[in-house]
């Protein structure tokens, strides 16, 4: 099993970091005329110059680079000539750096590369929502070399995954630390919400406020089962995903800091962690945007007038902080395996209930913490759908 790990534009990364079990890096500008499954305003920046010489490091190592062209809405543009040329552009660029793959959620794109740059292998990503054997092999039939399976819906089901890797020859990979909601409703929209806040010369102009991370982490807080029904595969679990021919972990995110990178990477190459199950997963305390803010760089993203209420951004800014829950990785021992018969998909998860029995053992929460969160998310929230966060008078 080898590990995708995210590059974060730091210097320190590449030479620092325990790449033993990795096959390649991967990551992209944060701004480009394509975009990609993370919004501008949280992913570090990086200059095109700096670009460059992270990806020699990369090479210099023996190991490969994965550049995101994984938006999954271009407003119809990709049909277009002005967009052909930016996207012949990029990928005559990214060929000069010796970048060896792409990761794409349009299957345009994907025809695009295979036909016109049949050097680059190309990757499937999550956002294509490949959950079914049919569709694996519609993408490994336009050419996909790696899939990366659409998590929320398929980490936790291994008759599901036995399947789809019956389906196709290609390489399978698995996102392992995102604790994402089960099943969550909120995918397709936050993919084109963070696609559009990542494209250059878009009517955005890359601001966004991340409503449909609000809305999760509310749901978490109002019932902290819903962090054990997450996705997440810890990394004493993934030698049974290795065991159903997964020949991929992927890693994320890509604005985490390198010494939170390094934890997390260490964790997965050691398949054992000992702590809190939240440090393996993607926090605003982990991200190196909110870790050292650039008063310019706020002002880049945040200063909208026409756009938003920027008075009342301190109260976004109160919801994105530490957790007040704990979970005992330890506790969860056996977990994964337990789930093989309860026929998840079929049920509604409050009518079964074995979820929350596990948070009831491995989950701790600091009451006054999580009680304050709570009031916090659902005053925003209701601000955002009364129109009140927008209203200056």
């Amino acid at each position: 099993m080898k590990l995708s790990i995210p590059h974060n534009w730091q210097s320190d990364l590449v030479d620092s970091i325990d790449a033993t079990y990795a096959d390649e890096f991967y990551g992209k500008l944060a701004i480009d005329a394509f975009g990609g499954g993370r919004s501008a305003n949280i992913c570090p920046p990086v200059s095109r110059f700096a670009f460059e010489r992270e990806i020699k490091k990369v090479n210099a190592k023996g190991l490969n680079f994965n550049y995101l062209l994984n938006t999954t809405c271009l407003d119809n543009q990709e049909l277009s000539r002005s967009m052909h040329r930016h996207l012949a552009k990029l990928l005559d660029w990214l060929q000069d750096l010796s970048v060896d793959s792409v990761t794409v959620s349009l299957p345009y794109i994907m025809g695009f590369v295979k036909k016109n740059y049949p050097g680059f292998k190309v990757a499937v990503s999550t956002m294509a929502q490949v959950d079914t054997p049919d569709k694996a092999k519609f993408w490994e039939d336009l050419g996909a070399d790696k899939i990366t399976l659409y998590e929320v819906n398929v980490n936790r089901d291994f008759n599901l995954i036995s399947k789809i890797r019956k389906s196709v020859k290609c390489e399978l990979q698995l996102i392992a630390n995102n604790g994402c909601l089960y099943n969550c409703p909120f995918t397709v929209y936050h993919g084109l919400l963070c696609s559009h806040a990542s494209q250059r010369g878009h009517v955005s102009k890359s601001f966004v406020i991340d409503f449909y991370r609000i809305m999760c982490g509310f749901m978490r807080i109002k019932d902290p089962v819903n962090f054990i029904r997450a996705d997440w595969i810890r990394p004493e679990d993934v030698c049974h995903y290795e065991d159903l021919g997964v020949e991929h972990i992927k890693i994320v995110n890509r604005g985490m800091a390198t010494e939170s990178l390094k934890n997390i990477v260490k964790a997965y190459s050691q398949r054992e962690y000992k702590g809190n199950l939240l440090d393996l997963l993607p926090s605003p305390e982990k991200n190196i945007n909110f870790k050292e803010s650039d008063p310019l760089r706020l002002f880049k993203f945040f200063f909208h007038p026409g756009m938003i209420n920027i008075f009342k951004l301190a109260k976004i800014k109160k919801v994105f902080k530490e957790s007040p829950v704990y979970i005992d990785n330890k506790k969860l021992d056996g977990f994964l395996i337990s789930l093989q018969d309860k026929d998840c998909a079929l049920k509604l998860c409050d009518n079964c209930g074995w979820c929350g029995k596990v948070a009831n053992e491995a989950v701790k929460i600091n009451i006054e913490g999580i009680n304050k969160a709570m009031e916090e998310n659902k005053e925003l929230i209701e601000e955002f759908i009364s129109g009140e966060l927008f209203k200056y008078f």
